[in-house]
């Protein structure tokens, strides 16, 4: 997998920055306080460092038990962590083809570029770290942690201003969990977005998990869930480059739609077993009030 490094024109650097300042906008103006640091908790990671056992009180997180320590004293004890104060919010934006695809006026690759926008502010709020990692058909591009509007800006509109997967010829996407393995310190949150279609999962993702704090964030087409009510119509297919005839009146359509729905809804449960770990968001739908639910659902744990 190549590590790319890119040069924006300054058509792209204006464009990005549109988006940014729309994004920020729509933050300004909501009335929610969690991007300036009123729920500090929304995010726990995983960079702890054991402290001592002390007796469980009422409305201690039951996952610090220490069942050992309490089997031997006949009474509910805990560990007790000392957290990272700092935390480095890592994006794994995942530019697959298909995000290319859109029923409506915006494609899935908008959504996810104003939702990685989204959590940028967020780690502007709360003080932490940003690293981005995007990754496209045949590479990657990393761009290292940064503190500071300023500076998270800026990675972001790098981010932006990238250029859409090309669609021939067709190359591998892969995430490069090694690499973020030993690069990532303990006291990363990381944020993945993307498609997520179904497919194997590496050995490295189960010892990202066990190390870090993942959680998932996937947009959705509304096809996706129910193909339009035509007998027939014709579709950009962004995998194949094609445009390819759908029969929605055809069993065998409905059918491989079902089947492929529940496939791709299996293997994101499977990522993320727990539905504070994973977040899905409807196209054509206002995203940053679903965003914002699942974040402070998160901060009230």
């Amino acid at each position: 997998m190549q590590l790319k490094h890119y040069v924006f024109s300054k058509d792209k650097i204006k464009e990005a920055m549109r988006l940014l300042h729309r994004v920020e906008w729509t933050v300004k103006r909501s009335s929610t306080n969690l991007f300036f640091g009123e729920y500090r908790s929304v995010f726990k990671g995983k960079g702890k460092e054991f402290d001592q056992v002390v007796a469980y009180e009422f409305g201690d997180d039951i996952r610090d038990i220490d069942w050992n320590v309490t089997a031997r004293l006949g009474a509910l004890y805990r560990k007790k962590f000392v957290e990272e104060r700092e935390l480095i919010l890592t994006l794994i934006v995942e530019d697959s083809p298909s995000l290319l695809f859109g029923s409506g006026a915006l494609t899935k690759r908008d959504a996810v570029m104003e939702i990685a926008g989204y959590l940028s502010i967020l780690a502007t709020g709360l003080y932490h770290r940003l690293c981005i990692v995007y990754v496209y058909p045949g590479g990657y591009s990393f761009i290292p942690p940064v503190k500071g509007r300023k500076q998270i800006l800026s990675s972001m509109i790098k981010l932006f201003a990238m250029d859409p997967p090309s669609l021939w010829p067709i190359k591998q996407l892969a995430i490069p969990w090694s690499f973020l393995l030993k690069t990532l310190p303990r006291n990363t949150v990381m944020f993945w977005l993307g498609d997520f279609p179904s497919r194997p999962i590496s050995r490295e993702w189960f010892a990202l998990s066990s190390r870090f704090e993942i959680l998932g964030f996937r947009v959705e087409d509304p096809w996706e869930y129910a193909l339009p009510q035509k007998e027939s119509f014709l579709a950009f297919d962004p995998i194949s480059g094609r445009v390819v005839k759908v029969d929605t009146a055809h069993p065998e359509v409905k059918k491989r739609q079902q089947k492929w729905r529940l496939e791709k809804d299996n293997y994101w449960k499977s990522l993320f077993p727990s539905k504070f770990s994973r977040c899905s968001l409807l196209l054509g739908t206002p995203l940053f009030p679903k965003l914002m639910h699942f974040l402070v659902e998160r901060s009230i744990l």
